[in-house]
């Protein structure tokens, strides 16, 4: 009777551990394909990662997968491709003083063409 017990509560355990496993690699292939989608290919230029067939997409896209699997998070991920690659490799990249012109320019363009034509037109 103890033998069965014994043979329950193990195959109990196995079922748990193996379902938290599943579940992890579930959450690690979600957080490589989110990174893939993010990744600017560096050769193609208008095209993500995952969409590209360019050596350095393929190489970039195992680099991914490596530390996807180490348990870096996204941050991290982010992080050393813009250090290895610079911030145009992100299509979102960080807020910083060193891109701060990508994030102001186009509010700064449209205030300077607004002005302008505004202008204009009262001077009319």
């Amino acid at each position: 009777m103890k033998m069965i017990k014994y043979f329950i509560y193990s195959g109990i355990c196995l079922l748990f551990m193996q379902s938290i496993a599943t579940a992890d690699t579930k959450l690690n292939d979600a957080l490589y394909n989110q990174m893939i989608t993010e990744i600017r290919c560096m050769v193609c230029q208008n095209q993500n990662i995952a969409e590209s067939e360019a050596p350095l997409a393929i190489d970039l896209r195992n680099k991914v997968r490596e530390m996807v699997d180490e348990g870096k998070d996204e941050d991290y991920i982010k992080k050393y491709m813009s250090e290895r690659y610079s911030d145009f490799i992100l299509y979102e990249p960080s807020f910083s003083p060193r891109n701060l012109i990508l994030w102001i320019g186009p509010f700064l363009f449209l205030a300077i063409i607004s002005y302008y034509f505004f202008r204009r037109s009262f001077k009319k």
